[in-house]
């Protein structure tokens, strides 16, 4: 009974957080289409996003925030997001214009072998958790993929988790999500 009561609220607590979040430039998130990682949710620390640093290491490309977005050359916009640690997540608005099984190509970077991460909506996994590899220095991105991504057709909050560090101590960079139907 206690864990039933601990489970329930953890969700309202998640589903209030969510609530509480605007797409990044009022703007919500089509799929199938590219997500630039640096374009999660407008919102305060522990609602539209969690960093453990309290001050964004890496560029100013938006209004103050705790994520590190980083300056790329290599990035389709110009800024991705680094500096990423276990515990961190980030909050995307999104709507899913058909149902079915999708394909999510990212650039990524690591100079050794990065940690993993996973998508999830209200706390459940969308895709296996995905492992960043090491693509030859955080300089260098590598395109990835996460396929047979479930998604159902309306308006969602997917939330890109981090897991775990790898050997290079990060999870790693990531410049964009992109969701292509099947």
């Amino acid at each position: 009974m206690k864990q039933i009561l601990i489970a329930i609220i953890v969700t309202l607590f998640t589903e209030a957080a969510q609530s509480e979040t605007k797409p990044y430039k009022g703007k919500t998130h089509q799929i199938p289409g590219k997500i630039e990682a640096e374009h999660f949710d407008e919102g305060a620390p522990g609602k539209a996003y969690y960093d453990i640093d309290k001050k964004n290491l890496g560029a100013d490309y938006r209004e103050a925030t705790q994520v590190d977005i980083e300056k790329r050359t290599d990035a389709s916009n110009g800024h991705g997001i680094g500096w990423t640690r276990k515990g961190e997540w980030l909050n995307y608005s999104i709507n899913v214009k058909e149902s079915g099984t999708y394909i999510i190509k990212m650039p990524v970077a690591s100079n050794k072998t990065g940690g993993l991460f996973v998508l999830e909506i209200k706390s459940k996994a969308i895709c296996q958790p995905i492992n960043i590899p090491d693509t030859g220095g955080w300089d260098k991105l590598k395109l990835i993929q996460s396929s047979e991504v479930k998604l159902t057709k309306g308006q969602h909050i997917i939330r890109v988790m981090m897991l775990s560090e790898g050997k290079s101590g990060s999870i790693g960079d990531i410049d964009y999500f992109n969701f292509i139907k099947k």
